[in-house]
């Protein structure tokens, strides 16, 4: 399955569906099928306030959310693809370009993004940047 920067999908779920927390498909799969993840989380508690969405920012989402940088990470498409075919992850509706651009900037914004990650998303930023000559 072909898989694109803006796509959100639940992970995990188990087996009477209950558990569903919504993840977004941060970057574009680079050349080796690899993309960083980023999922949303409630907005109670001291959690990191880095990107603060409305419930109106996404179908989803049923109160106000938060980035959880954290727990970010770099997924294969391999791995997404086989969660996908055996039920433990679904596909939902994607974010907004806005919405999508907000989160990339918190990758660095966050203190709590792990540094590999930040790294990954910062290189393919840079790569994706328009060359000027």
């Amino acid at each position: 399955m072909p898989f694109h920067a803006g796509q959100t999908f639940l992970f995990p779920l188990n087996e009477n569906n209950l558990t569903q927390h919504l993840w977004v498909i941060a970057t574009e799969p680079n050349s080796e099928g690899l993309f960083a993840v980023v999922s949303f989380t409630s907005l109670k508690g001291a959690k990191d306030q880095t990107v603060i969405l409305r419930k109106t920012d996404h179908p989803f989402l049923r109160w106000d959310t938060c980035i959880a940088y954290a727990l970010a990470d770099i997924v294969s498409a391999d791995d997404l693809d086989a969660y996908c075919q055996r039920g433990r992850a679904k596909m939902h509706q994607d974010v907004t370009p806005e919405i999508l651009r907000l989160i990339l900037d918190g990758f660095s914004a966050s203190e709590l993004t792990k540094n590999r990650v930040r790294g990954f998303v910062r290189d393919y930023r840079e790569a994706a940047r328009p060359r000027t000559a």
